[in-house]
């Protein structure tokens, strides 16, 4: 009876103890100073200089979702610094790879990048000097399109493929992470109208700032698309708040910002506009992601003997990660164990791969290549191609004359 009465009091004081706190999902941001807020209050986090606010839009989203925040954005920082250390920074300090802040527990990543591989803002800054001598006509558009060649939509083309390849580091460093790209706001006026002498820059100029804004999120989209990301647009919402607008309508500085915010900068007001869009994106259910579909394996050099490796070129239709594996038929068209070649992550499109000669050694035979793609969990079609190795010819020989 004793044990019997011990054993119910147990019992009874483990079901009155509160049951363990479940953790907070991880969130992690990765992004330049428009996902960071320079100058915004409070200025938190080490190295000080990357200049993180306590209320940019990862501190309000993280807040307002009870997420467990993890952020490691940087003001200044490119898709160059996602996987090497930025630095030195304005005070000195070095912000390690922004990388090394995304781990397989993550549960949800946003990236805001590529503004600065454009150099959207240089452009911004520059257009406002050439306003202040010029405020008509077309200086800061003459001065990016000399030559015919309008050199920073060319910039923003290229950071294509950088961001690209964050958003499949992402993946590869976080597999069941759920991952945003978050474009850039309507900094610059919609309407086509300047406000000088309160931003120095003709109507036109303004409007050519407003062209590559559209320009870089568009471009966002579609990369977010086919890198199992969801884009978050920003650029609508901003529309109206504008570094023309007076405050409180700003949510944007001029070159002069009239509150704490870097110039040509998101204030607190830009920040919480662009939370709002994460947290609205955050807050519908993940979308399924398709699945991914390797195209045909073909076989591009033909090496049917034992020595040059073999190489073979195949399409992703989507970015994904691809696993390649060997099999060697042993017996009755059978194929023995599968042996894994190499697993990365791939942008979409054709890829050509080869097979090491460490792997195949000297061994003839039919072999059988193939392609397993898989992308956000979910395993794509796999391609196959089956081979043959034969023995290598016998050398001739002459003999020499006497």
């Amino acid at each position: 009876m004793p044990f019997l009465r011990l054993a119910l009091l147990s019992t009874l004081v483990a079901a009155a103890l509160p049951a363990p706190a479940q953790a907070a999902p991880l969130y992690v941001a990765l992004g330049d100073s428009y996902t960071a807020g320079p100058l915004i209050l409070n200025q938190v986090g080490t190295p000080i200089d990357c200049a993180r606010s306590d209320n940019n839009y990862p501190s309000l989203t993280a807040r307002s979702l009870g997420l467990t925040l993890r952020d490691v954005s940087c003001s200044s920082a490119t898709t160059e610094h996602m996987e090497n250390p930025q630095g030195p920074l304005p005070l000195g300090g070095t912000n390690p790879p922004q990388f090394n802040g995304v781990s397989a527990d993550a549960d949800i990543v946003t990236v805001g990048i590529g503004g600065n591989d454009a150099g959207l803002v240089g452009v911004a800054i520059k257009c406002i000097q050439l306003g202040t001598t010029a405020p008509t006509g077309t200086a800061c558009r003459d001065f990016y399109n000399a030559g015919g060649v309008d050199r920073v939509a060319a910039k923003i083309e290229e950071a294509r493929p950088k961001i690209a390849a964050v958003l499949q580091g992402v993946h590869a460093r976080a597999p069941k992470a759920r991952v945003a790209l978050v474009g850039y706001p309507a900094a610059a006026p919609i309407d086509g109208r300047g406000c000088y002498p309160v931003v120095p820059a003709s109507p036109d100029d303004l409007a050519y700032l407003n062209e590559l804004l559209i320009r870089i999120n568009a471009m966002m989209a579609e990369v977010a698309g086919v890198n199992d990301a969801e884009f978050v647009d920003i650029y609508t919402s901003s529309q109206g708040h504008d570094v023309c607008q007076l405050p409180p309508t700003r949510w944007y500085e001029g070159l002069v910002p009239t509150e704490p915010a870097f110039p040509v900068h998101p204030n607190v007001r830009g920040e919480a506009d662009a939370a709002k869009n994460v947290i609205a994106v955050l807050s519908r259910p993940r979308p399924v992601v398709a699945a991914p579909v390797a195209g045909a394996l073909r076989q591009r050099r033909v090496a049917r003997r034992v020595g040059p490796p073999p190489r073979f070129s195949f399409t992703l239709d989507r970015a994904a990660t691809v696993r390649l594996t060997l099999n060697r038929r042993v017996a009755d068209k059978r194929y023995g164990a599968a042996k894994s070649i190499t697993e990365r992550t791939l942008a979409a499109g054709r890829h050509i791969v080869s097979i090491p000669r460490k792997v195949l050694g000297r061994r003839v035979g039919a072999y059988k290549i193939t392609v397993t793609p898989t992308a956000g969990g979910a395993s794509g079609r796999p391609a196959a191609l089956r081979f043959r190795i034969a023995k290598p010819k016998a050398k001739a020989t002459t003999r020499a004359r006497r």
